[in-house]
């Protein structure tokens, strides 16, 4: 039995859809999956991981465990684990990532740093086309 204002464990939670003609003004904090189909004008906080859809788009800043990208972020980008950014998708902010993929056509605005160095940084007002190899696919990649 709970009593009033005592909180079960916090258990991982599934997965938490934004649809496409969804706006959410407000933080989001979640340890299960979100996916962004839709926009968010708030942060996304502590989500195991986070994937903004082609059609998706964040203003605010991202905490995850994953991040794939097909949309658009305008905000700093932290990931304990891995942010791949696909073809056509462009983040605007800082990243900050122990892995990341960027794809061919993937546009970058801001710094990076993998691990504890910062990797590369980018003029402020400049963009830069990038084109990589092909890699593997992140399993996830069949959510986007």
């Amino acid at each position: 039995m709970k009593l009033f204002g005592s909180r079960a464990p916090r258990r991982p939670s599934g997965l938490s859809v934004i649809g496409d003609r969804l706006t959410i003004r407000g933080e989001i904090d979640t340890d299960g999956t979100v996916r962004v189909d839709g926009r968010v004008e708030g942060g996304v906080h502590r989500a195991g991981m986070l994937i903004v859809g082609a059609n998706g788009g964040i203003v605010g800043d991202v905490e995850a465990g994953d991040v794939i990208v097909a949309g658009t972020i305008h905000g700093n980008v932290h990931a304990t684990g891995r942010v791949e950014i696909e073809p056509g998708a462009a983040v605007h902010g800082e990243i900050r990532a122990n892995n990341m993929l960027l794809r061919e056509g993937a546009m970058l605005h801001g710094q990076v740093s993998i691990g504890a160095a910062p990797v590369s940084t980018a003029t402020p007002g400049a963009s830069r086309r990038l084109e990589l190899a092909q890699t593997p696919a992140h399993p996830a990649r069949a959510l986007v």
